[in-house]
């Protein structure tokens, strides 16, 4: 081998780089849609509190908005941490609901 040939193989060299990929976090948005006639309550499983989730305030529909369709009605709560959500009639039930699943 010569020099000039060394230097040729050294450049032509593949140099492999490891590729991290990037962490994505996926954050589950449920819905819970509660049956007729029953409530949406919180239970804080931390200061075991059960108390009836409050809802965010709707933006206001403009008219032109409405006349077209584009208009949601669905209401959104605010997610508390060590919180859980239960859709029932009453405390009680709650409380049956929550010995059943073992919470």
């Amino acid at each position: 081998m010569k020099l000039g040939d060394r230097d040729l193989l050294e450049k032509d060299k593949v140099e492999i780089v490891k590729q991290q990929q990037a962490e994505i976090q996926k954050v589950l948005e449920s819905t819970l849609k509660p049956s007729k006639g029953h409530t949406l309550f919180e239970v804080n499983l931390i200061e075991n509190t059960i108390e009836i989730a409050i809802f965010d305030e709707l933006p206001n529909v403009k008219w032109e908005d409405a006349l077209n369709g584009q208009i949601s009605v669905q209401r959104k709560i605010t997610k508390k941490p060590n919180c859980i959500y239960i859709s029932a009639l009453n405390k009680k039930n709650v409380l049956k609901i929550l010995e059943r699943n073992k919470l």
